[in-house]
């Protein structure tokens, strides 16, 4: 009776010890998707703020201070090394992968739908509107900056802003040589 009663206290022990161990992990398997949700959120969040300021208007707003609040600086100082001087590189917006854009239709057809990846983004946006036109895709990689805000880190889709650095020296190697 005795060994019935050990075994029987032993078996609750154990079964119950399982179960906390099972809710602990439940409880930070919704954690973390809460905390996912409201990074992803956040990140929408971002990128539309970004884009309804710096191209949800026909008029050109360029303000760097403003920028920094939305780009990482290694995204600035790579646009700004590929688009100054002899070796002009960027000839187009890499955020609108274009140079001409209509601000009413990108405000109008604007959309922001996260990637399989965390903190990667698709952008998608008409850039003139018009009848025949294809969608504009835009991915972002985006990271939290020291104040808990998001910052676009890089840009995926495009060749020089994914930081990717063969591709870059590749392409100012075969420049040179033209």
């Amino acid at each position: 009776m005795k060994k019935t009663l050990l075994l029987f206290s032993l078996i609750l022990i154990f079964t119950s010890c399982k179960d906390d161990s099972k809710v602990t992990f439940q409880n930070k398997v919704v954690k973390d998707t809460i905390n996912s949700n409201n990074d992803t959120i956040q990140g929408i969040k971002i990128l539309k703020e970004f884009y309804l300021k710096f191209y949800g208007s026909d008029t050109i707003f360029d303000d760097e201070n403003l920028k920094r609040k939305f780009v990482s600086e290694r995204i600035i100082k790579r646009i700004d090394s590929l688009s100054d001087g002899e070796d002009l590189i960027l000839d187009y917006d890499p955020f609108i992968n274009a140079q001409d854009y209509s601000g009413h239709i990108i405000r109008k057809t604007l959309e922001i739908k996260p990637l399989k990846n965390k903190d990667e983004y698709r952008v998608s946006f008409l850039l003139i509107g018009r009848k025949d036109e294809k969608r504009t895709y835009v991915d972002f990689l985006l990271k939290k900056a020291e104040n808990g805000n998001f910052l676009i880190y890089s840009i995926l889709n495009d060749e020089y802003l994914n930081f990717n650095n063969d591709s870059i020296s590749l392409n100012k190697s075969n420049r040179n040589t033209n």
